[in-house]
């Protein structure tokens, strides 16, 4: 029935494309007497048949098991002591220059792009570590009928929209059986790292990719990539063999890494007889994402690998196998290395597991934990997480924090752990103790008001009193049905004046600033997230994503007369939060968030969930969103209620590409941001950024508006590396 259901497909592709027009040539290498006109009109017309079967030729694998082959070998070319850094950021073993290794995999593709692999065996002259083996086995996770490559990272020639950033050319064609092989050249008509360049192989009739030999760079490497692909009617869209050649040259270090695998097809399974028959997918991924605790057999039998080889290795390769790289990881004992050794370890992050025990260190002069914005200036936080493991997914888990604000010179500590006693359900006590930033009482508020109307009002001309705050919170969290979770918790808060002894104009509120406060407030939460996708990693639940927006509304009640509690309000908040993706590596993400203090019958402090300040840098994967940066932190304890929206665009195409200079070579994506914010006593206040990010750094420009008054401009930076 599948083998009909195929010939049907490949006999309404090719009726579809007899319009087509192809020009004959009786050579295999087009003739420079035809046009350039011709050659791109005629390579044009037959990428336009490629692109619009992609689309069906994607979704037509529903399921494969294979045996993958994979041989690699890693030379460091060229070396410093700044290589010693090098593990942090790419999977490179410095103590063996020339490293070769093999290993079989039994991987498996669930549709639509999903794989899972299990290394079977393993051997080489340096056994890799699990960072260089995922490496070896990620550049396999590619259906080359995608709009993208990666995760999204890369852009391909076969895309809806690849007319608008590839030119294409016709070099030749092959005759094979009784059909053409036609050799198309696509060139990118902008620079980006989004964008990749070199040839693609397409059979006609069937109009299906032969080979592809795309050149480009991920991550920090430039790389070329060949696969083939089975020429036969029951294999004809998947890979046979792939070669992945890629180049890093990073802080003077230059790394060399060649990949080479081949496949072997256990079983093929292709989507069902009714194309147009959608099924509701089950939520639960478990089974294509289950991760294998198994430890790897590392095989040395020659006879073993040969079986499984595609070609005898070369005299080369066997007088790697053949080198004794102890000696050389011996040697590697100076003092100087020692003094390397300890830089290193001061720089980067440390990751530390013992049995059932994880330690994880973010490093003591690690890069990634300095930050800038305009309003705090440099900031510098150091994270510690301890992790210990227990009998059916339970965990116990510690995570104190430290950060300093130099613009302020304020010192924020923070000490949280929680202990997840049904992983399976979300279940878990957690608890925080520390201090937060420095803000006003309600007392004001109504002051504000009436000067804030004022065109030259100023915060600093009001010499607000300050108040300092420490809190301890301890909460309860469970999934109550999939996709809903609930918590409920208490929260104490401890305020004392920044300035003891004040004296105020106004002498009736002299006692009011110069009082500690104290806030004993239950608090419940819950959050929905309609259709959450998740996977078991053994008896522990983890949600993965969905394609619906997460809402969570939290209330919480101030009860005076406990543990000395004089606060009496009641605090209401909700939000709505999403990302969208766009296709072709574009995403809108959104939050939009509103809250409001009822039943005000004490002092209290504004101090919202969803409305706060960001003072740490903030990674590109954490889009620096859903908050403002260059709105003044005095506004945040300004009113009683808020309303904010925040919309982030995101794509490798915004700005940069209308520039020839190549300034998009550098860049993975692109953002712009809007954010707007209403408060009783700010209308109206606007901000607009755009921001450029990569695997080293992220940066982004924010412009501030009160009203359509401009207020300010500002930067904000974090690293990415390490």
């Amino acid at each position: 029935m599948n083998k009909l259901l195929f010939i049907f497909i490949f006999f309404s592709v090719t009726c579809k494309l007899t319009a087509l027009t192809v020009a004959d040539t009786s050579k295999g290498v087009l003739s420079a007497k035809d046009s350039a006109e011709v050659l791109n009109e005629t390579a044009d017309s037959i990428m336009r048949s490629v692109i619009s079967n992609a689309a069906i030729y994607e979704k037509t694998l529903s399921k494969y098991e294979a045996d993958i082959y994979i041989k690699g070998r890693t030379e460091i070319l060229q070396n410093n002591a700044l290589i010693r850094l090098a593990h942090h950021i790419l999977p490179v073993n410095r103590k063996n220059r020339d490293m070769l290794f093999e290993m079989l995999s039994f991987s498996q593709f669930n549709a639509p792009n999903i794989y899972k692999h299990e290394i079977k065996a393993i051997t080489g002259n340096s056994i890799p570590n699990q960072k260089k083996q995922q490496e070896a086995l990620n550049f396999l996770n590619i259906n080359v009928y995608s709009a993208t490559l990666y995760k999204e990272e890369l852009l391909t020639p076969i895309s809806p929209n690849a007319f608008s950033y590839y030119k294409f050319k016709l070099l030749g064609y092959e005759n094979y059986k009784d059909r053409r092989i036609y050799n198309i050249q696509f060139i990118p008509k902008v620079i980006s790292q989004k964008l990749v360049s070199g040839n693609i192989y397409v059979m006609d009739k069937w109009w299906t990719i032969d080979k592809i030999d795309i050149s480009g760079r991920y991550s920090f490497a430039d790389f070329n990539l060949v696969m083939s692909y089975c020429r036969d009617t029951e294999r004809f869209i998947l890979p046979e063999n792939a070669d992945l050649k890629m180049r890093v040259n990073l802080l003077g270090n230059i790394i060399e890494t060649v990949y080479h695998s081949n496949f072997n097809y256990r079983k093929i399974e292709w989507q069902n007889d009714n194309l147009l028959t959608k099924v509701k997918k089950s939520l639960d991924l478990t089974n294509y994402y289950s991760l294998s605790k198994k430890e790897i057999p590392i095989i040395r039998n020659s006879s073993y690998w040969n079986h499984y080889r595609d070609c005898p290795l070369t005299n080369e390769e066997k007088r790697l196998y053949a080198m004794d790289t102890k000696s050389e990881a011996a040697s590697d004992t100076s003092r100087t290395s020692k003094y390397l050794e300890i830089t290193e370890n001061l720089t980067g992050s440390i990751n530390m597991d013992l049995r059932s025990t994880e330690l994880r260190y973010s490093g003591l002069l690690n890069p990634s934990q300095l930050g800038y914005s305009k309003l705090n200036g440099v900031t510098y936080r150091q994270l510690l997480r301890f992790t210990k493991n227990y009998e059916n997914g339970r965990q116990l888990r510690f995570r104190p924090e430290v950060g300093f604000i130099f613009k302020r010179k304020e010192l924020f500590l923070k000490l949280s752990g929680e202990f997840e006693y049904c992983p399976q359900r979300l279940g878990y006590l957690s608890f925080s103790v520390g201090n937060t930033y420095q803000s006003y009482s309600s007392v004001f508020m109504q002051e504000i008001k009436e000067q804030v109307k004022d065109s030259t009002f100023n915060f600093d001309k009001l010499d607000l009193p300050y108040f300092k705050s420490y809190f301890a919170d301890i909460r309860h969290n469970i999934e109550v049905f999939h996709g809903l979770q609930a918590a409920a918790g208490l929260s104490y808060y401890f305020r004392t004046p920044s300035e003891k002894h004040r004296v105020m104009e106004n002498e009736n509120i002299n006692d009011i600033v110069n009082k500690d406060y104290t806030d004993f407030t239950p608090v419940i939460n819950l959050s929905y997230t309609p259709r959450q996708y998740y996977r078991m990693v053994g008896r522990k639940k983890e949600y993965m994503y969905s394609f619906y927006p997460t809402i969570t509304a939290e209330i919480a009640q101030a009860i005076p007369g406990i543990l000395n509690s004089n606060g009496d309000y009641c605090r209401v908040e909700a939000n709505v939060q999403q990302a969208v993706s766009l296709g072709l590596c574009r995403v809108l993400s959104y939050n939009v968030s509103g809250g409001l203090y009822t039943e005000q019958k004490s002092v209290y402090f504004a101090d919202f969930r969803f409305f706060g300040q960001s003072f740490f840098p903030d990674r590109w994967s954490e889009e620096i969103g859903g908050k403002f940066h260059l709105l003044k932190r005095e506004w945040y304890n300004a009113s009683d209620k808020y309303v904010q929206g925040h919309f982030m665009y995101e794509s490798p195409f915004i700005l940069l590409h209308l520039f020839k200079q190549g300034m998009s070579k550098y860049v993975l994506s692109e953002r712009f941001y809007f954010g707007q914010l209403w408060t009783p006593v700010l209308n109206s206040y606007t901000e607009v950024g755009y921001g450029i990010g990569n695997h080293i750094f992220n940066i982004a420009g924010f412009v501030s508006f009160k009203g359509k008054e401009y207020q300010r401009f500002g930067l904000r930076f974090a690293f990415e590396l390490f």
